[in-house]
């Protein structure tokens, strides 16, 4: 009876609230039901396609009235429960605060859990004024963070007028209530809020105070003893204990300082001070270090509890924080005649930072109070004598304990073990390591794992059998998911993982048609998945690309056709039952391939009759580390049959000169020409094939300068779009783009006929798929697959490096975060392969811009492969040094981050490192601009440095005519003086 009236009611668009009231427990209950599938019905959509300008449209419509529809809506709120009330609505909590459901349903109405929500959703409609009502009405017992999310905007009122929405000041409202000024305003010095984001957007027709709407309130409050000013002190400065951000620190301390302690204040708050050195934030520390400096020399400031501190302080990164200690130390020096030793050993710690006028201002504080016959003083000093700078050194000559047995630095190195027990790579052989092995290469946890599946599937086929086979299901499974996954995006792996889906398919469907009934279950999944797409009219276009087996799946650029070669080369083992591994499976991380194993392999192909992929065979040999002790291995290299392979490899080991061998195959010979890296050789070489090999050795001419850009932007005055143009620093090769040679002539052919010139020799090789096409809309470089691209060639990693300076590096700052991630993952895969200082000069770009880049993890890490090559000697300082010039010449970065970068990282790892850093500064000066550019002081002060440091070493005379140019500068002047002594 109930339903049939409750539907009458609906359906008439009758007063329902009458009907509601009458309900009591037992008949609501018996009405869910009934409601959720009446709530089904009356919401029902129906399909609208319609014509228009632009194409055709498809919308949805509703097929009931919006009054049918509310009606339903009041009569789930009344019967259901908080957890049906929630799944019905999209925002209960949004109807709950609205004006009709407060004057129509809760005065009569309230659910249990009203109050919970309301706290828990927080919605927009309720405002701090109907917070409050509720709260008098007893509806409601408002949340600490519902009250702070709501309060900031209590004292701004809004309302339209003549067709504008019009803002107004109101601070008179936090009157109105006892509980706003007497709880309420204190939560906010208590908890996290977002009261220092509130009015950035607003404009406030009675107010013209700016975005410090809230300080200047709090501080009005304060000054109409509205709030105590000794409270709400407090209460400020212990906020920077609370855990706040950044921002939210900064905004109260904004406040502190418009609140203006006077020096009495600032001296009986000094406990809550002295708490607020511990926040990790510059500014709240800044602000402290500001009201101590004015109270460091009055009697009642606790200097020995700052003493204590101090070495927090002057531990500090910021700059501004430690010479603001130094300076309290240095006041507190002047007063506390018996505090001089313990301030001068505390002063003392602030040697070891790399920054000159620190270190400058700390050393006149220890000769100022300091007394050098204090052995203890002595022995501080002398920690950091090593670390001291050549002006310091003078200040400080009395406390310095001169040495004149100094043993030379040892400049011995050993050279890198690229192949080791420390990073051979684990062998699987029984079923249950290759299971366990297989089923995480599609995880990419390392990025070695794609090349081990290549040759670790094939092995695994032939130990199944009906009894085992079963034991894949769960990897099948997933690779199935992961391939027919078109609604998530895994951030944590790349398209070489999702190919190796794609093989793990093929696999899968190679072992369900010779084990049917085994893998019955994999199959009825694989179906049922399927047949779920089908329907599915957004993905059942889409699917059945994915089903594909691999030799004819697309590739989403050209350089992944590498790796699918390979791919199809590993499923060909499969087929033919065969376990020979690939030539290219690295051995030893993260990508090296011991060459007796190598050559095994390739006589293993040989006995089997199995061709060798050309690309396999010349990822394997750029993969073989140079200058190896190969001695052992040449025996083994005579029971190769192929003749060209043989004499490749005997040339690769210095067994036989190019020179002397009738090359057929040069696309054997290429990679171990190229990874040898012999300018004798490759010049051979490329009169031989009268080609250049320029885009395989990554060789182009680049520049940096100030270059035009345009683009369009719309005109509103004008109505259209008009051309604009922008001024840009930008890093670009001069001749990448090399356009398409042109068919020759006649005459031509004649010429080169008569004068006997060789006709250009193509090769086919990894390198004519090692490029990318300009994607529009998201990476042109996928970052989880970047360093298996450089893994291809680390020996001769310019070639796709180039193609990264490219794509993403024409300025310094990153425009997307997955260029970002590319340098940051290419810089920890260079980090692994480097090894030798003949390197090709855009791997050395590639490592400046690294240098120089806008992110601090990336300059960090470029730093990192400086100190490991310099402390191997496998870097040409005068490479890195003259690029870094020429990009700064064009004002590639801010050269303020590279001198941040060289006294952070670079300075003074050891002597033989700023023996390199001053041959890398002494060519990098001699590249740069003609007129001096901003921040160069610095780098002449560190170059000044180095030069005490090895007097004996002769500037170069380009450095010489450029240091002379700048004397000109007066800031300059005094610098170059000194250095030219």
């Amino acid at each position: 009876m109930l339903k049939k009236e409750l539907e009458q009611i609906v359906l008439k668009e009758k007063d329902i609230i009458p009907f509601l009231k009458k309900l009591n427990p037992k008949d609501k209950r018996e009405l869910v039901p009934f409601l959720k599938k009446l709530k089904e019905k009356i919401f029902e959509r129906y399909d609208v396609t319609e014509k228009t300008k632009w194409g055709m449209s498809y919308t949805t419509k509703p097929v009931h009235s919006e009054a049918k529809r509310n009606l339903v809506n009041k009569a789930c709120y009344v019967c259901f429960n908080k957890t049906d009330t929630k799944k019905a609505f999209f925002n209960v909590s949004q109807l709950s605060v609205s004006d009709d459901y407060l004057e129509n349903i809760i005065p009569w109405y309230i659910p249990k859990w009203y109050s919970n929500l309301i706290n828990e959703d927080m919605p927009w409609e309720l405002n701090y004024e109907k917070m409050m009502a509720l709260y008098k009405k007893g509806l409601l017992e408002p949340s600490h963070a519902l009250i702070l999310a709501r309060l900031p905007n209590a004292i701004v009122e809004s309302k339209w007028e003549n067709n504008k929405n019009r803002s107004f000041y109101r601070p008179e409202v936090l009157h109105k209530h006892k509980e706003t000024l007497d709880d309420h305003i204190w939560f906010l010095f208590e908890e996290e809020s977002g009261i220092n984001n509130y009015y950035n957007y607003l404009h406030l027709e009675n107010y013209k105070g700016g975005n410090d709407i809230w300080i200047n309130t709090i501080t009005y409050l304060v000054a109409e003893n509205k709030l105590d000013r000794k409270k709400v002190l407090v209460a400020t400065i212990y906020s920077s204990t609370k855990g706040f951000n950044k921002t939210l620190s900064g905004w109260f301390f904004d406040l502190l300082i418009k609140l203006n302690p006077s020096q009495d204040e600032v001296l009986s708050l000094q406990n809550e001070f002295f708490a607020a050195l511990n926040s990790p934030h510059s500014k709240v520390i800044n602000t402290v270090l500001k009201y101590f400096k004015l109270v460091a020399n009055q009697k009642k400031f606790k200097h020995k509890v700052f003493i204590e501190n101090a070495s927090i302080l002057l531990n500090s990164e910021t700059k501004s924080v430690v010479n603001s200690t130094l300076m309290i130390l240095d006041k507190i020096a002047k007063v506390y005649k018996s505090s001089s030793i313990s301030i001068c050993k505390k002063a003392a710690e602030a040697l070891i930072n790399v920054d000159e006028k620190i270190q400058l201002r700390a050393a006149k504080i220890i000769e100022k109070y300091g007394n050098p016959k204090k052995q203890e003083l002595l022995e501080e000093v002398s920690l950091y004598a090593d670390n001291l700078f050549h002006s310091s050194k003078e200040v400080l000559k009395e406390y310095i304990i001169s040495n004149e047995e100094i043993e030379e630095e040892s400049y011995e190195v050993e050279d890198a073990k690229l192949l080791s027990e420390e990073n051979k790579l684990p062998t699987y052989g029984s079923l249950d390591d290759l299971i366990f092995f297989i089923s995480q290469v599609i995880d990419n946890n390392e990025v070695y794992h794609i090349d081990l599946l290549l040759s670790y599937l094939p092995k695994l086929n032939v130990l199944l059998n009906k009894d085992n086979v079963a034991k894949l299901e769960p990897i099948f499974k997933r690779s199935l998911d992961l391939s027919m996954n078109f609604e998530g995006w895994n951030s944590q792996i790349g398209s070489l993982e999702s190919e190796a889906a794609f093989y793990l398919n093929d696999f899968a469907e190679i072992l369900m048609n010779k084990y049917p009934l085994e893998l019955q279950s994999f199959k009825k999944t694989k179906d049922q998945k399927i047949k779920k797409l089908k329907k599915d009219r957004f993905y059942k276009s889409r699917y059945k690309e994915n089903l594909k087996e691999i030799e004819y799946q697309s590739i989403p650029d050209y350089i992944y056709q590498i790796h699918h070669s390979l791919f199809i080369q590993s499923k060909s083992l499969i087929k033919k039952g065969l376990t020979l591994e690939l030539l290219s499976t690295p051995t030893h991380a993260p990508c090296w391939v011991d060459p007796k194993v190598l050559i095994d392999r390739i006589i293993s192909y040989e006995k089997r009759n199995e061709e060798i992929n050309l690309f396999d065979f010349q990822i394997a040999i750029g993969r073989l580390p140079i200058n190896k002790d190969t001695s052992d291995i040449f025996e083994n290299i005579d029971k190769i049959n192929d003749g060209d392979i043989k004499e490749v490899l005997k040339y690769h080991f210095d067994q036989l000169e190019i020179q002397n061998v009738n090359i057929s195959r040069p696309e054997l010979w290429l990679q171990s020409v190229l990874s040898k890296n012999s300018d004798e050789e490759i010049t051979y070489f490329q009169e031989y094939l009268a080609n250049p090999l320029q885009k395989e050795k990554g060789a182009y001419s680049w520049d940096c300068r100030l270059r035009d850009h345009f683009y369009k932007e719309y005109d509103y005055a004008a109505g259209k779009q008009v051309q604009k143009k922008m001024i840009r620093k930008e890093l670009k090769y001069k001749d990448f783009n090399l356009q398409k040679n042109e068919p020759e002539s006649l005459i031509s052919s004649l010429k080169n006929v008569l004068n006997k010139k060789k006709k250009k020799i193509k090769i086919s090789s990894i390198y004519e798929y090692m490029y990318f096409k300009k994607q529009k809309y998201y990476t042109t470089i996928q970052p989880n697959d970047d360093v298996k691209f450089l893994f291809l060639s680390p020996n001769n990693p310019s070639m796709f490096l180039s193609h990264v300076i490219h794509n993403n590096l024409k300025e310094s700052t990153f425009f997307d975060e997955s260029s970002k991630k590319n340098m940051v993952n290419l810089l920890k895969g260079i980090y692994e392969i480097w090894y030798r200082a003949d390197f090709k000069e855009s791997t050395y770009l590639f490592l400046s811009t690294g240098l120089l880049c806008s992110d601090k993890v990336a300059r960090e890490l470029a730093a990192e492969i400086w100190i490991k090559a310099n402390s191997e000697n496998k870097i040409n300082n005068r490479i890195i040094g003259q690029i870094l010039g020429k990009l700064e010449s064009g004002e590639y970065a801010p050269l303020k981050r590279f001198t941040d970068l060289l006294t952070a990282s670079l300075f003074k790892v050891s002597k033989r490192h700023n023996e390199s850093l001053f041959t890398l500064l002494d060519n990098m000066i001699g590249n740069m601009n003609d007129e001096p550019i901003r921040g160069i002081k610095k780098l002449l002060e560190l170059f000044l440095e180095l030069k005490h440091t090895f007097p004996q070493i002769e500037i170069s005379e380009s450095t010489k005519d450029k240091l002379s140019g700048w004397k000109n500068s007066k800031t300059l002047k005094p610098v170059i003086t000194n250095i030219e002594k």
